[in-house]
């Protein structure tokens, strides 16, 4: 097997992963795997070899439906956080709301004679 096709299974390997971590929630992971799998496909598209194309476009059109997939989920947690920010900004206005109708009152008044 050449080079480049070892680069790319190792590539799809890694997108698995970083599927598997955008689904956990963790984005960290999933953002270091993705560089890794950049690396992977730079390293792929490198050493390719013309007489492997065969082997290549299958293993692209792979991770062509895995790259569709991740785009997928990273889309849903994105319009997740969205909604959540939404949320959170209401949530943020109603206690402002309740904050501006509530005047303190101190307990004793400076003017207070001290001999009363």
């Amino acid at each position: 097997m050449s080079k480049s096709v070892t680069f790319i299974d190792m590539a799809l390997e890694v997108g698995e992963r970083e599927l598997a971590s955008l689904l956990a929630g963790d984005i960290e992971e999933a953002e270091r795997l993705a560089f890794d799998r950049g690396k992977l496909m730079e390293e792929a598209w490198q050493m390719r070899e013309s007489d492997k194309v065969s082997q290549l476009r299958d293993k692209l059109l792979r991770l062509q439906t895995l790259q569709g997939q991740l785009t997928s989920e990273a889309r849903r947690l994105h319009e997740t956080l969205r909604n959540d920010l939404k949320m959170a900004r209401k949530e943020n206005e109603r206690l402002s709301g309740y904050r501006s109708s509530v005047v303190a009152t101190p307990i004793a008044s400076r003017f207070l004679d001290k001999l009363s």
